[in-house]
């Protein structure tokens, strides 16, 4: 019996080592994975911190085309009611024109093909007597 208690106090003995010098691997290959995960964290903070700084002014220069914006909003309104007025007077004269102008302008334009007649058959008649 005391050679298989020295026989399992060995085999323990060996499975306690081989158990250690796992251990001391897993632990080794977690030392590298952590440095490497410390490695990745700077850099990528490196990286962050101008782009952190970027996106600032960016928000800075969105913050001042909206103040520009704000301020011009009324402006564009001004203007927009500007051109509606506008463009309801050119209406206006327009319709003013074809109700008042036109119709006289229409008259003459026939007086004075009135006219050109009378004077063409006078001319014409003028003519006769002469010949």
């Amino acid at each position: 019996m005391d050679t298989l208690q020295e026989i399992l106090i060995l085999v323990l003995l060996i499975g306690g080592i081989a158990l250690i010098g796992v251990l001391i691997s897993v632990l080794l290959s977690m030392r590298r994975t952590l440095e490497t995960i410390g490695t990745d964290i700077r850099r990528l903070s490196d990286e962050t911190v101008p782009l952190l700084v970027k996106i600032e002014e960016t928000i800075e220069m969105t913050k001042q085309a909206l103040t520009v914006v704000e301020e011009n909003r009324e402006k564009l309104a001004a203007a927009t009611n500007f051109v509606h007025k506008v463009t309801e007077n050119i209406y206006r004269l327009e319709s003013m024109l074809q109700d008042q102008i036109e119709p006289s302008v229409a008259g003459l334009a026939r007086r004075l093909s009135g006219l050109r007649r009378g004077v063409d058959t006078f001319v014409d008649r003028w003519r006769q007597g002469r010949g």
